[in-house]
């Protein structure tokens, strides 16, 4: 049945809904601009926030995916396929069908009683409390988690409006991270991992924290330096056997891509590897090296290494929560 409501109440329940899902907060042009990559339903082309239209649910609920999609919230492709293939073959060979449609329903009580219950804790309630083969009990629960995350009926209990932030933050000013061990958080690496090429529109100060948080998940001692003042070493890499000798300096340069970093800062870099005894030196830039930087790099030698434009997009890809 198709519910009434008005673009202004789609755009709050939809702000809403990702909001919790994913800890971004996004504004109602963000998610208009998004959706009409695939929609032209006249709410959204319009945009009068006081005019009611009729929505179906599962239109809602495609609406809802195709954001969360965009913003590398969710999966472009479904994790479950290979579980709904081994619950197509369970099926054709015992014909227990009805027991596979009352897993939904059981499933589902576990999940609201405990929200943060995972796929092994559900598959195992499923197989000692209800007599699941071992077989499927997996493929069920995964089926099941999957259903209820991309439901847009009710809001996960485990999740509320804390640590929610604007995704307009990530591009207007520095992002302190929720937890003390990272220097940017997932949820905005995830949204990198998807939007790559707004990496040279971020903020400056985010995209040295998203280097370092490439080599802090690497494993390695990072210190971020403090941002200004510096003396052009952004981000020291230490082994954490050797907390002396750095192990990679690297200066970060958050340029729009038609900037390129020159042959200047490449020398003048290279200066300071040689002065702190470094292994090596990189440059990391949303932009590209000049030729001249990479010729003088090359005929005298140096020990810098380059991250240009593509090797640091394929790091958000790299860190995606959601990677294969």
């Amino acid at each position: 049945m198709a519910i009434n409501l008005s673009t202004r109440a789609f755009y709050d329940s939809t702000t809403e809904y990702i909001g919790v899902k994913s800890g971004l907060l996004l504004n109602r042009f963000q998610i208009r601009e998004i959706l009409l990559e695939h929609y032209n339903n006249n709410f959204l082309v319009n945009d009068d926030l006081n005019r009611y239209f009729r929505l179906y649910p599962d239109e809602f609920d495609e609406m809802l995916l195709r954001i969360r999609q965009k913003i590398g919230n969710l999966r472009l492709d479904s994790p479950t396929q290979k579980d709904y293939e081994k619950l197509n073959k369970y099926v054709k060979r015992t014909r227990d069908i009805e027991r596979i449609g009352r897993s939904s329903g059981i499933c589902l009580k576990y999940i609201y009683k405990n929200p943060n219950i995972t796929n092994i804790e559900l598959a195992k309630l499923l197989e000692e409390e209800k007599n699941y083969p071992n077989e499927i009990s997996l493929s069920l629960a995964n089926i099941a988690l999957e259903r209820e995350d991309q439901s847009c009926v009710s809001l996960p209990k485990s999740k509320s409006w804390n640590g929610v932030t604007k995704l307009s933050d990530l591009f207007e000013c520095e992002i302190n991270s929720e937890n003390e061990n990272d220097f940017l958080d997932q949820k905005f690496i995830d949204y990198l991992a998807i939007n790559g090429n707004e990496i040279e529109k971020i903020h400056w100060r985010n995209f040295e924290k998203f280097c370092a948080e490439y080599f802090n998940k690497k494993g390695r001692k990072v210190v971020l330096g403090p941002g200004t003042n510096d003396g052009g070493i952004d981000i020291r890499v230490f082994d954490s056997e050797d907390l002396k000798k750095p192990l990679i300096l690297i200066q970060c340069k958050r340029f729009k891509r038609e900037n390129k970093v020159s042959i200047e800062t490449v020398k003048s870099f290279y200066t300071d590897v040689l002065y702190e005894n470094a292994n090596r030196g990189l440059i990391a830039t949303s932009s590209y090296i000049s030729s001249g930087g990479k010729k003088v790099r090359d005929t005298r030698g140096y020990n810098i290494d380059f991250a240009e434009f593509n090797k640091v997009k394929s790091w958000a890809i790299e860190m995606w929560s959601l990677k294969k």
